[in-house]
This record gives C-alpha cells, sequence and structure tokens, in this order.
C-alpha cells in the first residue's frame, strides 16, 4: 500500500514554504513575514468601507439642502410679490394719470360747453350763430373721442417678469454617478430670477474686440467696421458652477448669423477668438465650433433670421452648452472638454458683416451653492 506524499503549504504572496498561517477569511496560506502585511490590508479596507459609509450618512442628511432651498423658495417669493407690487402701484399711478388727463383735456371742456347750451336754451337767449358754433364743437368733440386712444392691459415682455419656479429631481445616470460630490435635489434652475447685484448680475455685452459698438447699458452690440470682418464680443460674467441663459434677440443680419457660444475666461486675447482652443459654439444650425475648429457644414441652412431669438444654456456643472431656436424649437448640444476650455467660462458672440445687430432680451442666472450659502447665512443675521 502506497501512502500518499503531503501537500506542500506555501505563502501566497511570496510562494515560499515554511511555517505559514491560513486566514480564516479568504482561506488563503501566508508567511510570518506576509501574515500581518494581509491583516493591515483588511484593516485599511475596512476602515476605507467604513469611511464610504461615513460619506453616504452624510450625504443621505438632507436637513441642511433642504433648509438651503428653503431659503431660496423664501427669496424668490418676497422679490416676486415685491415686484408685483410695484407694478400694480406703477399701473394704478399711470390710469389715474390717464383719467386726469381725459378730464382736462376733454370732459372739462365739455361740460362746460354743454352748461352753457342749456343756459342759453332756458333762457331763450341764442342766435343761429350760436346754434352753429354749438353744433361745430359737438362735431369737434365727437371726432375726438372717435380718435381717442384705447386704454387697455398688455403684457410687457421686455420687462423683467417673475418666472415660476419649481422642484424636480435629477434621476440620469450622470448624477448617480457623482451623488456623493453633491446633491440631486434641485430648483428648477431655468425658472429662477433673482435681482441680488452682490451675488449676481444680469448678463450684459462687456468686453470687445474688433470693429462692434455697446449700446444701452450693455444690452446691444452692432458690427461697426467695414463690409467684412471679425469682432469678439465678451459678457460681463464668469461662470464657474450652476446652469445659466442668456435669450438673444437678432436685431439685424446679413447673411450668416453670429456666432453664439463661450470662451474660458483664461483666455485674454480675443483678436482671433473663433481660433483659440477655448472657443466652443455654433455659426448657424450648420456649423459648430469646438475647440476653435469649424466643423463640416452639414448643409445650407440658414433657418436663423432677422428677430429670431436663441438662448444660450451655460451648464458649468455638466460641462455642456446648448443653443435653442425658439422660432422652430430646434436644440443644438456641445459637452465642452474642460482641458481645451477651462472653467471659468464667458459667454462669446461674434459678429462678422456691416448692420449685424444682438440684442440681450433676458435669461435667468442659477444660485449656486456659495450663492445659497451666503443667502442663507445673511439671513440667520438678519
Amino acid at each position: 500500500m502506497t501512502s500518499s506524499k503531503p501537500t506542500k503549504k506555501v505563502c501566497a504572496t511570496c510562494h515560499k514554504g515554511g511555517d505559514v498561517f491560513m486566514c480564516r477569511g479568504c482561506r488563503q496560506i501566508f508567511c510570518p513575514q506576509h501574515v500581518d502585511e494581509h491583516r493591515e490590508k483588511v484593516a485599511k479596507d475596512v476602515e476605507k468601507l467604513a469611511e464610504e459609509h461615513e460619506f453616504l450618512q452624510r450625504d443621505m442628511n438632507r436637513e441642511k439642502e433642504v433648509e438651503l432651498l428653503s431659503s431660496m423658495i423664501d427669496t424668490w417669493e418676497q422679490e416676486s410679490v415685491r415686484k408685483i407690487h410695484e407694478t400694480a402701484a406703477t399701473a394704478r399711478l399711470n390710469l389715474q394719470q390717464w383719467l386726469e388727463r381725459n378730464n382736462t383735456e376733454v370732459k372739462i371742456p365739455f361740460e362746460k360747453i354743454t352748461s352753457e347750451v342749456r343756459a342759453c336754451q332756458k333762457a331763450e337767449d341764442y342766435t343761429e350763430v350760436d346754434l352753429k358754433r354749438w353744433i361745430q364743437q359737438l362735431e369737434e368733440y365727437r371726432n375726438k373721442m372717435e380718435k381717442a386712444p384705447i386704454i387697455d392691459i398688455l403684457d410687457d415682455e421686455e420687462s423683467d417678469c417673475i418666472h415660476l419656479i419649481k422642484l424636480r429631481e435629477n434621476t440620469n445616470e450622470l448624477t448617480r454617478n457623482h451623488f456623493l460630490n453633491g446633491s440631486t435635489l434641485t430648483l428648477n434652475q431655468s425658472m429662477l430670477s433673482f435681482q441680488d447685484t452682490s451675488l449676481l448680475v444680469r448678463e450684459r455685452f462687456d468686453e470687445v474686440n474688433g470693429p462692434a459698438e455697446i449700446f444701452e447699458d450693455g444690452l446691444v452690440t452692432s458690427y461697426a467696421g467695414a463690409w467684412l470682418g471679425y469682432s469678439s464680443i465678451c459678457g460681463i460674467n464668469h461662470y464657474t458652477s450652476g446652469t445659466h441663459h442668456i435669450r438673444f434677440r437678432i436685431l439685424e443680419k446679413f447673411y450668416d448669423s453670429p456666432f453664439f457660444g463661450i470662451i474660458s475666461s483664461l483666455q485674454t486675447n480675443l483678436e482671433h477668438a473663433l481660433e483659440t482652443m477655448s472657443t466652443n459654439g455654433w455659426w448657424n444650425f450648420d456649423c459648430s465650433v469646438v475647440n476653435g475648429e469649424k466643423e463640416q457644414r452639414v448643409g445650407r441652412d440658414k433657418m436663423i433670421r432677422t428677430l429670431d431669438e436663441l438662448t444660450l444654456t451655460i451648464d458649468c456643472e455638466r460641462k455642456q452648452i446648448f443653443l435653442k431656436h425658439h422660432r422652430t424649437k430646434r436644440l443644438l448640444h456641445l459637452p465642452i472638454d474642460i482641458r481645451s476650455c477651462p472653467l471659468p467660462w464667458r459667454m462669446l458672440v461674434v459678429l462678422h458683416r456691416r448692420g449685424d445687430c444682438v440684442r440681450i432680451v433676458g435669461g435667468t442666472l442659477n444660485l449656486t451653492r456659495e450663492n445659497l450659502s451666503s443667502r442663507l447665512s445673511q439671513k440667520r443675521k438678519t
């Protein structure tokens, strides 16, 4: 009868025999030198797991975030109510002024003539000359009433309107992957509008390179050079976080639409802005510019017309921009490579033909976490 030879046990790390120990967890064999290393590795893994549990537990505590968002809602409510009261008071004042002007110009003079006619009629003190004069005056006031302007209440689209807000919960894959880095519960930034200039500034045209002029306190820019050329105009804001929306109106264009997009704030030389690596955006809907390079046109689609409106959306959180054409409801999207276009970003508009003219007609600015924290701390102090 042959006896089986015992299997030699070796260390799972150095593969040497000798005195060995078996781990009761992984069932692997280790020598005295490496058993401590194995135990230390397991201890570090447990410590890392405990830290991840701590991070996840911290993010599950949403009270502070809800408090910040509640403060944001309170601010929106107060601002909206204030705007409504101010607008209503202005409308009542204008209505009263219109009534007083109408009484002064029409009602009171006509009542005097009516009193004169009745007094002369009662006293039988009138002639054909008086009758002719009264008929002429009556006809004059009848014409005034027929031509009088109609007073009405209009929706002023040019004014700073009150945007409604709503709560939304992001459930896309990108948000789930970044759960530990930030909250998934946010207010719909596309509908928020605040006037606190210490935190946010309404977008305006600011820095110009090339033959262009800025009018109306930075809301309008126009090409002012020769027949053809390039004028780069940047906005006043530098975007590092949040989602921001800027709405433009094409007041005048000759052939191609102006360029709408972004450029890195680190790019200080705007002389050849369209050729810099940090420029991204669109000429029309058939020619995008990615990292300073024009993509090949897929057609000759000149859909953008004079008086059309477009909205540029700058999403710093997800590193992307959008351009929406409101008349056709078409939407374009560009992901941004922050290696070529590092934050912060600035709005960039490029005009290149005589007569090109663009107006900023509105938009919204998202409150970042820093803005929210500042608002909350200020509110607590008061």
